[in-house]
C-alpha cells in the first residue's frame, strides 16, 4: 500500500495489438477453464464411485470402463493445469472530481496499455496476462466523476471522506468481478500525486496519471503498475524503509545485528534488503552496514531500488496465482456470477412455469411471503437490485419496489426448506444474494449465507415440473441445495 518508485522501461511501444493479444502458445490453455473442467470431472467420477458400489454385476464393467475413461481425461487435465495462464481483463476508470472535468487524472487508454504490457512482462514468471480493450462505453474504460475517490491517497483509516472513497472504489470494483479494477485519480493536493496502492484488502488498485510518476531522472515510471498489482495480488515489498544508511545502521543495531530485521515479505528467495532512499537511484547491488553485507534488489518488481527491469521470483509467482485463484473463484465454477444494473427494476421469473415473484397481497409487513403469481405489472412484482460492498462485493439486495422491504430468509436462515419472506434491511446474512448464470442465460439465486439457491417450495426435482408445485396456485419460494431442477431456475427480466 506504500507509494512505489522504480525505473523507466526503455522499450517503445510499437503496438496496442501486441500489447493485449495473448501469445498464440497460450491460447488455448485458459486455467480459469480447465479448472472448470476439472471440477465437472471430479464430481463425475465422485457419482460413478457411488453407483458402483451399488450396481448390478452386470452394469460394473461397463460402469468401470467409464471411470477409467474419466481418470484418464482427468489426468490429461492435471497436466494441463501445471502448465495453463491466467488471463485477467482489466477495467480502467479515469476519475475526476464531483464537478466533471475538474482535476482529470492525466491518463489516456494508450498510456494504460503501455503499463499493461510491462506488467505482462514481469507477471510471466506466475503464467498471469492481463487485456484491456480501450473502446469508450463498452469496453474496459470507463470516466467517473467522484472527488472523494479523486482524493484517495495511501490508507487514512478513520478519515470519514478516505472511507467514502474506498467504500465507492470497492462498490465499484464489485460491479467487475471477472476484471482488475484500476483507478486512476489525481490525488488529495492541488499538484497530481505520482504514487499508488493495493493490497488484499482493496478491490482495486490506486493508479496516478501516467506522465506523473517520475523516478530517477526518467519520465515515467514503467513498473510502477506492476509493483502495485503485486500488492493486490498478495505480495509484500522485500524491504525495511529508511532515508539515510545511518538511520538504516542504527536501526539493525537496535535489532542486535540480526539480517532478519530487514526482510520485508518472509520469502527465503528475497533476502533481507534495507530500503536507503539516499541510494535508490544509485547502481549498488550491495550496501554494508555494520559490516554486514545486503543485496539491494534492483530487479525485483517489489523493491524500490531503481533498476533496468523488473522480475519475480518463483515463490513471488506460486502466491500470485494463488491469489489470482481466491480473488477470481467464480470464474472457476461451472457457472459465473452474473450482475445486474442497478439503475434498472426487474421482474423474476421462473423457468420451471413463467411465473414472477411476488409480495403476497401486496403486503408492507415484515414477514409476508414471497409467492409465484401471474404477472400483471404491479409493485408487488417489481424487484430493485443493490449492490454491496467490501466483503460482500458481488452480492445484492433485493428489494421490493412495493415496500422497500428485502428478500430475507424466513428465520435462522440455514435450514433446508427454509421460506422467502420480505423483511426490513438489517444486512443479515439471510438477506444477501449472489445471481450465478448458467451457460443458457438461467440463473440461480444463491443465499450468501448457505449457498443454497431459491426454488419452488415443494417443488425441487431434476426434471420437469413438480406435481406438488402444480396443484399450488400461488406457490411459495424456499432455499433447498442445487438439484440442477428447473424449478430452482430463473431469469431477470428489466421492465424500465
Amino acid at each position: 500500500m506504500t507509494p512505489s518508485r522504480g525505473p523507466l522501461r526503455g522499450a517503445l511501444f510499437l503496438s496496442f495489438a501486441l500489447a493485449t493479444a495473448p501469445p498464440l502458445a497460450h491460447a488455448q490453455s485458459d486455467c480459469f477453464a480447465i479448472t472448470r473442467e476439472i471440477r465437472g470431472i471430479r464430481d463425475s467420477l465422485a457419482q460413478l464411485r457411488n453407483a458402483l458400489t451399488t450396481a448390478a454385476p452386470e452394469a460394473k464393467p461397463d460402469l468401470q470402463k467409464q471411470f477409467s475413461d474419466l481418470e484418464a481425461q482427468l489426468a490429461t487435465k492435471d497436466a494441463e493445469a501445471a502448465t495453463c495462464w491466467y488471463t485477467i481483463h482489466v477495467h480502467a476508470v479515469r476519475v475526476s472530481d464531483s464537478c466533471a472535468g475538474q482535476r482529470t487524472a492525466s491518463i489516456l487508454p494508450d498510456q494504460v496499455a503501455l503499463w499493461i504490457a510491462t506488467a505482462n512482462e514481469v507477471y510471466a514468471a506466475a503464467r498471469v496476462r492481463f487485456e484491456f480493450d480501450p473502446t469508450p462505453g463498452k469496453g474496459d474504460w470507463t470516466d467517473l466523476h467522484d472527488s472523494d475517490v479523486n482524493r484517495l491517497s495511501a490508507e487514512l483509516p478513520g478519515d470519514v471522506a478516505w472511507e467514502r472513497g474506498k467504500s465507492v472504489a470497492n462498490d465499484l470494483a464489485a460491479r467487475y468481478p471477472q476484471k482488475t479494477l484500476l483507478l486512476f485519480r489525481h490525488g488529495p493536493d492541488s499538484g497530481a500525486t505520482g504514487v499508488g496502492f493495493s493490497s488484499t484488502s482493496y478491490n482495486f488498485v490506486a493508479m496516478p496519471g501516467y506522465a506523473v510518476t517520475t523516478v530517477c531522472g526518467d519520465t515515467q515510471n514503467a513498473y510502477l503498475l506492476a509493483h502495485e498489482m503485486g500488492h493486490y495480488f498478495g505480495l509484500s515489498h522485500t524491504f525495511r524503509q529508511f532515508k539515510t544508511r545511518g538511520a538504516a545502521a542504527a536501526a539493525l543495531r537496535k535489532a542486535g545485528n540480526k539480517p532478519a530485521a530487514f526482510d520485508g515479505d518472509g520469502i527465503d528467495e528475497t533476502p533481507p534488503e534495507p530500503y536507503i532512499e539516499e541510494l535508490q537511484c544509485g547502481a549498488e547491488a550491495v550496501t554494508i552496514l555494520n559490516g554486514i553485507p545486503f543485496p539491494l534488489l534492483r530487479g525485483n518488481v517489489m523493491s524500490y531500488y531503481h533498476g533496468a527491469t523488473k522480475a519475480m521470483t518463483p515463490r513471488q509467482a506460486e502466491t500470485v496465482r494463488a491469489w489470482v485463484e481466491r480473488r477470481f473463484a467464480d470464474a472457476m465454477d461451472a457457472a459465473g456470477s452474473l450482475i445486474p444494473d442497478e439503475r434498472r427494476s426487474y421482474q423474476i421469473v421462473s423457468l420451471a412455469n413463467g411465473k414472477v415473484f411476488e409480495v403476497e397481497g401486496g403486503s408492507k409487513d415484515d414477514g409476508a411471503r414471497i409467492r409465484l403469481t401471474d404477472w400483471t405489472g404491479t409493485a408487488q412484482q417489481i424487484w430493485r437490485l443493490r449492490p454491496l460492498t467490501a466483503r460482500d462485493a458481488g452480492s445484492f439486495q433485493i428489494v421490493s419496489v412495493a415496500s422497500g422491504k428485502s428478500l430475507t430468509v424466513e428465520g435462522a436462515g440455514t435450514a433446508e426448506g427454509a421460506r422467502v419472506v420480505q423483511g426490513e434491511w438489517e444486512a443479515k446474512a439471510s438477506q444477501k444474494w449472489r445471481f450465478v448464470q448458467g451457460s443458457s442465460g438461467e440463473l440461480m439465486l444463491e443465499a450468501k449465507q448457505t449457498r443454497m439457491v431459491l426454488g419452488i417450495a415443494g417443488g425441487v426435482g431434476t426434471g420437469g415440473a413438480s406435481p406438488r408445485a402444480s396443484f399450488a396456485s400461488a406457490p411459495g419460494v424456499e432455499q433447498s441445495p442445487d438439484k440442477g431442477g428447473i424449478q430452482q431456475r430463473w431469469r431477470l427480466l428489466p421492465v424500465d
